[in-house]
């Protein structure tokens, strides 16, 4: 039996709770879950991210990086990608993959901790999921964005529906924040009991950061 699973950490409650289990869950993690898991996430992440990709949509930030399975899944794909996680274990992790050109630890519910720079490209998979990040910091990460940015951020899609991910999307659409818009399902793990089943899927959120 392994000391941490996935539905335990969907019970989460903070970021101070979030930063203390990941450092602990880090240097076992992808042994724990992403092979044990089938956990292809990642890589439907990032193909769908090329789909709508232009040269110009560089240098890219992962938000909440993890151990660096997002980085490894762009490498060699001619992509300049920085990693942001709210855990230094995490970040250690990721560091080891040499996937990532800088790695920044940010809380994303703390403004304050946001650093100054701007993207060409954003993408996230498996932190605004269940017991994680909601709509507010979903519309924080996008300063972090310059304008015209492509954007591929995953979202569980019962966190998705339970957090009305919808309609604050729509809003920021409406205000004219974001553009081309677009849903996409993805599957989270590969041959997972219920692969229908919303907690085993993502909704990726693509659209382009409005022009200033």
């Amino acid at each position: 039996m392994t000391k941490h699973s996935r539905d335990e950490a969907y019970r989460l409650k903070d970021s101070d709770a979030h930063r203390k289990y990941y450092d602990s869950w880090s240097s076992s993690y992808d042994r724990d879950f992403a092979v044990r898991s089938g956990y292809i996430y990642p890589e439907e992440l990032v193909q769908r991210f090329f789909t709508r990709a232009d040269p110009e949509d560089d240098p890219i930030l992962d938000i909440g990086c993890g151990t660096g399975l997002v980085g490894l899944a762009f490498a060699g794909r001619g992509k300049t990608v920085d990693g942001m996680d709210i855990s230094t274990g995490m970040l250690a992790e990721a560091r080891r993959s040499c996937a990532y050109r800088d790695l920044i630890e940010v809380d994303l519910t703390d403004p304050s901790t946001i650093p100054a720079r701007r993207y060409g490209g954003l993408v996230s998979c498996g932190t605004f999921t269940i017991g994680h990040l909601g709509p507010v910091a979903f519309e924080s990460a996008l300063q972090l964005a310059r304008p015209g940015a492509l954007c591929a951020i995953g979202i569980n899609q019962l966190h998705y529906e339970n957090e009305r991910f919808g309609s604050s999307i729509e809003s920021l659409v409406d205000k004219g924040r974001i553009f081309a818009f677009s849903i996409h399902v993805v599957p989270v793990y590969k041959d997972v009991e219920e692969p229908d089943a919303p907690i085993n899927q993502s909704n990726v959120a693509m659209f382009r950061t409005a022009f200033e």
